[in-house]
């Protein structure tokens, strides 16, 4: 995206950005789909070859597929921010001491990217640790700790200890990685965005390095694009493997709109929990990215006891299954003086506080870019902290603002494993909508829902980027032409009118 000179840079960000807005289940639904024992994959390759189909996709293989294509885009909105945040100059600097590109990028920009690996491989972990979505539909034998945490639960079990034991464990293995990356990134200094001027261009990678990202790019989105065709097909299917005719009847069903004396009349069986859902989501999203940068602010630019303690308290909530989160909220908020089952109030909460650490890692990793210098001038020229957080340290903030908003934004839209627990009839969510479809064997209607929240989640993403918009560090911009590069940079000349005058050479 920011160093190979890729010219579909917005397809390859929306693309990256659809296996996140998608339901867990449906991307697990539509694997099968592909390789299940009927599945068009699985089918044609055993017609061809003459090889007799398989349940291989059930179980740790079709779990690692599911959950590499839904959690890559967790770790590219975390590292893009960073990844643009590398000085150009320090980049230069070594190309100038006459460093290979290989040497520049192995021994200067992997290194000062190290904040960001670490914080997307720790989200990585505890997101797979904590799936709940992929490991229902397919796990088969294959057991995991989510999951047997719910049977655990709601299963003829019923036993809460158990739950509550396996729940420790899974801390026990989401400690061992928070101080995994503790140590791996150690106590250097990333530090690369100052109060000085920087018109440096980032340089290109080597191009071994180019063409090996450009195959494992094209083949994670071709993947991608084959699995999205698979549910917007579905969605038209009358019967998948039974009745492959298309029809818009699953549409009508749950979107159909009339009109009466009152008005427009929305028809549809899917309407009530779709609105509902997008009312709790507008209200916590922003909410969520708040708290969450503010709480990044406190962690890397104030110093005050407790301060370890209170950064792996930030990460608990996200590492908890949403099973357990969702009997708690109900044990803990289901009797006086704060009774909040069965309200909006709960599922708005639940939102905040699942999904806040996604805020906080991304600006803890774009934040420690940020030279304290910036602060300390703001503090000399008279402004207070919140002066300083607002008008200096937000704008630079713009990438990971925006990695909170959207994850924030699409996690409450299809969130399933703690809301589950809290939803009720007047506060119906999209995913309890979609799961009671499911159980009803109407695959249709759901995957025709979560078609249409896909395509409503995009907008709104499209939306966030042009109001949140982009931080611009540098003063030049590159372009390629026939004849090389040309580098523009816009300066202000004393005495000149109108605006910037544009300076352009060509090399």
């Amino acid at each position: 995206m920011t160093r190979t000179g890729f010219r579909h840079g917005k397809l390859l960000r929306a693309l990256t950005v659809l296996p996140i807005i998608t339901p867990a289940f449906v991307i697990g639904l539509a694997i099968i789909l592909l390789f299940g024992l009927s599945g068009a994959v699985t089918q044609s390759v055993a017609g061809a070859f003459g090889l007799q189909p398989t349940r291989w996709v059930y179980g740790l293989p079709g779990l690692l597929i599911a959950q590499v294509l839904a959690f890559t885009p967790i770790a590219f909105l975390v590292l893009m921010g960073v990844v643009e945040g590398v000085s150009p100059s320090m980049e230069e600097a070594s190309q100038t001491l006459r460093a290979s590109r290989w040497q520049t990028f192995w021994t200067v920009s992997l290194p000062l990217m190290r904040p960001g690996l670490a914080n997307a491989f720790l989200l990585g972990f505890i997101e797979s640790m904590a799936d709940f979505g992929n490991p229902l539909v397919l796990s088969g034998n294959y057991d995991v700790l989510s999951t047997e945490i719910f049977f655990a639960i709601v299963g003829a079990q019923n036993d809460a200890a158990l739950a509550a034991i396996l729940a420790l464990v899974l801390l026990a293995f989401t400690l061992g990685a928070f101080y995994a990356q503790r140590f791996w990134i150690g106590r250097r200094s990333y530090t690369t965005v100052t109060g000085k001027g920087d018109a440096g261009v980032h340089p290109r990678l080597p191009a071994g390095l180019t063409y090996a990202l450009y195959v494992i790019a094209g083949l994670w989105t071709a993947f991608t694009v084959l699995v999205y065709t698979v549910i917007f097909y579905g969605s038209f299917v009358k019967l998948w493997g039974v009745d492959q005719s298309l029809t818009l009847e699953h549409y009508r069903k749950a979107f159909s709109v009339g009109w009466n004396e009152f008005g427009i009349h929305w028809s549809g069986s899917a309407w009530s929990s779709f609105w509902t859902t997008m009312e709790i989501t507008l209200i916590s999203a922003p909410l969520t990215a708040g708290i969450g940068l503010l709480t990044a602010y406190l962690l890397v630019r104030q110093n005050f006891r407790g301060k370890n303690a209170f950064e792996f308290a930030t990460m608990l909530s996200f590492a908890i299954p949403g099973t357990v989160i969702g009997v708690s909220y109900i044990i803990a908020f289901n009797v006086p003086p704060i009774e909040l089952t069965g309200t909006g109030i709960i599922l708005v909460l639940s939102f905040i506080f699942r999904n806040m650490p996604v805020g906080v890692r991304a600006g803890v990793a774009s934040m420690s870019q940020i030279d304290r210098s910036l602060d300390e001038s703001s503090l000399t020229l008279g402004a207070n902290s919140w002066q300083t957080f607002r008008r200096v340290i937000l704008p630079l903030l713009r990438s990971a603002m925006l990695a909170a908003l959207v994850y924030s934004f699409v996690r409450a839209m299809t969130a399933i494993s703690a809301v589950i627990f809290l939803v009720s009839a007047r506060y119906d969510l999209s995913t309890s909508y979609i799961v009671g479809r499911v159980e009803n064997n109407e695959y249709g209607i759901a995957i025709a829902y979560s078609t249409v929240l896909i395509v409503v989640m995009l907008m709104v993403i499209g939306l966030m980027q042009l109001l949140v918009g982009s931080r611009n560090i540098g003063r030049r911009g590159i372009q390629q032409g026939d004849g090389g590069w040309s580098v523009r940079t816009n300066v202000s000349l004393p005495g000149t009118a109108g605006g910037p005058t544009t300076i352009a050479g060509a090399g």
